[in-house]
């Protein structure tokens, strides 16, 4: 299979998944309307925005695949290269935090905190390791 071809693979890929992402908003936004139970709304509303923000990312790899790359310089990273380190540490602290709330509920109840809490520390990890990550992008322009 040639490089054009796997590309025109990809973009319909992209395509039907962004359709699994809409009809993830969509169940979503019927189940909240199903309930008034907050922990459940707030699931459901997490989700939502991740669905949306799942094709936003997958458009922009569709884009740039049909109009050309992402262009991206040495000069962008370097740019905002502290603050992201900085963001890193963020990040970092924040998921310690988590970790102390859930050792502080060790053994009680609190489920509810707890699973909360979990979501929360795995998304803060999530973050990190996006901005980590981007050191990769910038590993990759000096080989």
């Amino acid at each position: 299979m040639s490089t054009r071809e796997e590309q025109l693979k990809l973009v319909e890929n992209m395509k039907q998944w962004q359709k699994v992402e809409d009809a993830t908003v969509a169940k979503t936004a019927s189940v909240m309307e199903e309930t008034d139970n907050p922990l459940i709304r707030l699931v459901m509303e997490i989700i939502q925005r991740d669905a949306n923000l799942h094709h936003r990312v997958q458009q922009l790899i569709i884009d740039s695949l049909e109009r050309g790359s992402i262009p991206i310089t040495v000069e962008d990273l370097q740019k905002v290269w502290i603050s992201i380190e900085e963001h890193i540490q963020i990040e970092r602290n924040a998921t310690e935090m988590a970790k102390s709330s859930l050792s502080a509920l060790q053994g009680r109840a609190g489920i509810v905190q707890h699973y909360l809490i979990s979501y929360l520390m795995e998304d803060e990890k999530k973050h990190e390791k996006l901005l980590s990550n981007l050191e990769q992008i910038k590993k990759g322009m000096y080989p």
